[in-house]
């Protein structure tokens, strides 16, 4: 009557046809004249009134006058009357206020907290209130349903799978068991398998092939997230304390454990891991099967007990020896062993061995025995490759050591012969500069001193030094166009030739290295080719170099120089004056012959220079081009090399540490063979026995 407002109904079964309001109005009013007046019930029903009537701020006010034991339920309508007028912070302030050690209140507290978080969309406290009324009551009406609900809608697995293992457990109710198996093979599992083993007990003493089929659904996630060995470790322990009933042997889990097996002896698994969980993985395995199919097993028990007695329960394997007796297995041995010899290959083929392919392949198709012995030929003869294996690497790794010493040896050597040519070819260049520059110092000072000799008495002394001046950077230019350029363009192309006879020397060398190189790097041999496009690039840039140009006019007579200024002065001062003209053309020949040009010299053959320097400084450059793609192939193929050697020296390090790494397949395949060995003793005796029996029949007719 509380949670749905329909407390007041106890005052109208008398007057069921009249006004609530009007008979609760005369309760009251009755209750008003007693001396001791209790008006909390009248009270609480009015405000149910009011509130079904939406006048919620008059429910209120009848709610909070109520002080007795009757209070936390009247604050919890207030706080619903609030939530209904969107004052939710209110309502929220007074739903957490009620202290009540009632269950009922405390839910419905939760509910409404929920309900109210959802509306604001505080998804994290919503959680927390649903799952506190889950925790508090959940058999409390639609309680896990909301809750189901409102973690599938946020996709809240994790919640929504343990709500569904609780549930399941708590209920036994077979749609909750049905639901944990949709988010299973929905791949929603997150937990370890050890979370749900007491579900899966449940699960077994409920509804056995609900068992069968969450189990199968368990067992195939834990597979894809690669921790079976702690699921099977866990879920034989299991069945192994069921009760399980021939009638419980007819699902699929004996087909799931017979595939796990058959992958569990593939060779994809580490040996050790594989022998700890074979005792009671045979156990368990033998518990679910059925006594008509269960020869593999069997077979399967006594060839585990073969390779390590004493670890199996000894009551199976005595069973299992006496029963293969008895039972007719329909697998053909012979068609088993060849697979697994594929299998064989199959596996060494994915770890690198190298083998030969061969045929001691039985003439007879259905010799058993000369099929055993192939089986074992080929399992022996890859155990010896084992060895050869090792042996191999270790080479290799010797090997590739020897070629990256030499590599980097190589790549170290290339470096020197780049600095040595770069240096050679630029001093071969910086020697046609000194060459020209001293035709040209010792030619100009002469050019200009014979110039003196065009100086006459007659001669305009006042610009003569304008006009010589002239004459003198004529003479120069003639010179350097007619005498210095040919001998530059000569010596540029001897240059030129010179430098590509000393880098096809390298080329030839790096020729050399190659060839030797390839003897050992037969599948991926080098390629040293230098780049020959700087020759092309020098050849156009000499011509470009050596094509006429005109050099600025040199101040060769324009100076201040103190003869100079002194010399020039006295032309002005008196070149107007004849008398003087013999004395100022003496004095001017005595000037130019006795001059010093080395300054003039040099700064002429800088200008003429200028752009042989700016070439001069990049061949160190173009020849570390030259080298740029032999340099970095050799440093690569050490950088590559080296990788190989740390991963081979990795490979035999875990031979060293780990035997088992690759013995331990092949021992897993032997025992396979072990076991077709048992099946076809197996199946032998039991033709034997039909064969007595029939024999034994004819002679009683």
């Amino acid at each position: 009557m509380f949670i749905q407002k329909c407390f007041f109904e106890q005052f109208l079964q008398d007057k069921p046809h009249e006004s609530p309001v009007t008979v609760l109005g005369e309760h009251f009013f009755q209750e008003q004249k007693k001396n001791q007046a209790d008006l909390t019930e009248v009270r609480f029903a009015q405000g149910e009134i009011y509130f079904h009537a939406q006048d919620y701020e008059t429910a209120i006010f009848k709610w909070e006058n109520i002080q007795n034991e009757w209070q936390p339920w009247a604050r919890k309508n207030m706080a619903d009357a609030y939530f209904e007028l969107d004052l939710h912070d209110t309502a929220e302030e007074i739903y957490q206020s009620i202290k009540t050690d009632s269950l009922l209140l405390n839910t419905e507290i939760a509910l409404q907290l929920f309900g109210l978080y959802v509306l604001q969309r505080n998804h994290d406290e919503a959680k927390q209130m649903i799952l506190n009324a889950v925790l508090l009551n959940p058999d409390y009406p639609n309680v896990t349903k909301l809750a189901r609900a409102f973690f599938e809608e946020q996709e809240d697995w994790a919640n929504a799978v343990e709500l569904a293992v609780n549930e399941s457990i708590r209920t036994k109710e077979i749609a909750w068991f049905h639901v944990l198996l949709s988010y299973v093979e929905n791949g929603h599992v997150s937990f370890e398998p050890p979370y749900f083993v007491p579900v899966l007990e449940k699960a077994s003493s409920v509804d056995f092939k609900l068992f069968d089929d969450l189990s199968q659904s368990l067992w195939k996630r834990f597979e894809e997230q690669d921790v079976l060995f702690d699921w099977l470790n866990d879920f034989n322990t299991l069945v192994l304390s069921l009760d399980i009933s021939e009638e419980h042997r007819w699902g699929n889990l004996s087909s799931v454990f017979k595939e796990t097996y058959h992958k569990l002896m593939s060779g994809s698994f580490s040996l050790q891991n594989v022998e700890k969980l074979m005792p009671t993985y045979l156990e368990a395995w033998l518990k679910l099967e059925r006594a008509s199919d269960a020869g593999f097993v069997y077979s399967a028990i006594l060839t585990w007990n073969d390779h390590f007695p004493g670890n199996i329960n000894q009551s199976i394997v005595d069973r299992s020896q006496a029963t293969l007796r008895k039972t007719r297995t329909e697998i053909d041995v012979n068609d088993a062993i060849e697979v697994l010899i594929d299998d064989v290959k199959n596996w060494a083929r994915r770890n690198e061995i190298e083998f030969e392919e061969w045929d001691a392949h039985p003439h007879e198709k259905t010799d058993s025995a000369q099929w055993f012995v192939y089986g074992k030929k080929w399992i022996d003869y890859f155990i010896k490759q084992l060895e050869v294996l090792k042996k191999n690497i270790t080479e290799l790794i010797e090997r590739e050591k020897d070629i990256s010493d030499r590599l980097h040896g190589s790549t170290n050597q290339l470096k020197d012969i780049e600095e040595e040519k770069a240096a050679d070819i630029r001093q071969a260049f910086l020697a046609i500069e000194e060459k020209i520059k001293g035709k040209m110092k010792m030619a100009i000072p002469d050019m200009i001193r014979e110039l003196a000799g065009s100086i006459k008495d007659d001669t305009e002394f006042r610009t003569i030094h304008l006009e010589l001046n002239k004459k003198m950077n004529q003479r120069i230019n003639e010179y350097i166009q007619d005498t210095i350029m040919p001998i530059y363009a000569s010596s540029l192309e001897d240059w030129i030739q010179y430098a590509k006879q000393k880098l096809e020397e390298s080329q030839s060398h790096l020729k050399e290295w190659e060839r030797g190189f390839n003897e050992y790097l037969e599948e991926q041999p080098l390629e040293l080719n230098c780049d020959f496009q700087v020759i092309a690039d020098w050849q156009r840039d000499a011509e470009r170099m050596t094509i006429p140009i005109q050099i600025e006019n040199e101040n060769i007579l324009l100076r201040r120089t103190p003869s100079q200024i002194l010399l020039k002065g006295a032309g002005k001062l008196f070149g107007g004056l004849t008398k003087n003209n013999a004395v100022l053309a003496n004095s001017y020949r005595n000037f130019i012959e006795n001059e010093n040009y080395e300054e003039v010299s040099e700064s002429i053959a800088t200008k003429f220079f200028y752009s042989f320097q700016l070439f001069e400084k990049s061949i160190g450059r173009d020849v570390q081009l030259f080298f740029r793609d032999p340099l970095n192939i050799l440093e690569d193929r050490v950088i590559e090399i080296e990788a190989t050697i740390q991963e081979n020296q990795m490979k035999l390090e875990k031979f060293k540490r780990n035997p088992d790494l690759f013995l331990g397949p092949l021992k897993l395949f032997q025992l396979q063979l072990n076991q077709y060995k048992w099946l076809n003793d197996g199946n032998s005796q039991q033709l034997e026995f039909e064969k007595s029996q029939t024999l034994q029949g004819d002679k009683e007719e």
